[in-house]
């Protein structure tokens, strides 16, 4: 669990200017508008916050549903599942988990790279935002 979640921190972190520029260059707005090449960290914070957990919950999700499946293709005495079958199903199992975090930092994420109007908006102010406009909660989950 916890060498997953320092995997995904590292890459998360590494990668997030990149993922900014595309972010901003695939806005409707236009790119400029998005924000052009200034605060290509915003965002960040809520990468952070989301990346290690959910990077940790795919590996532990992963693991235990590729030793369950494991356990219950020997339940009969034969092995009728192939191992990549196995561990295909595992990582699909694990990426839903994932997602669950994954999925509404993403969106906080996308709407802090891409906000219109100059000013950083904290990490706060854009959850308060997402949550206190119609829709609530489910505005985090919209990607999923």
């Amino acid at each position: 669990m916890f060498s997953g979640a320092i995997a995904g921190l590292s890459v998360d972190l590494s990668l997030f200017p990149i993922d900014t520029i595309k972010t901003r260059l695939q806005s409707p707005q236009g790119f400029l508008k998005a924000g052009g090449f200034t605060g290509v960290y915003r965002g960040l914070g809520a990468v952070a916050v989301g990346s290690a957990p959910g990077a940790a919950l795919f590996f532990t999700v992963y693991e235990a549903s590729k030793a369950r499946i494991g356990e219950y293709n020997n339940t009969d005495g034969r092995k009728g599942i192939q191992p990549h079958w196995i561990h295909m199903s595992a990582a699909c199992t694990g990426e839903v988990a994932a997602c669950l975090v994954r999925v509404p930092t993403e969106v906080i994420k996308t709407r802090m790279q891409t906000n219109s109007g100059g000013a950083a908006v904290s990490l706060m102010e854009t959850v308060k935002g997402l949550v206190s406009s119609p829709g609530g909660i489910s505005n985090l989950y919209r990607k999923f």
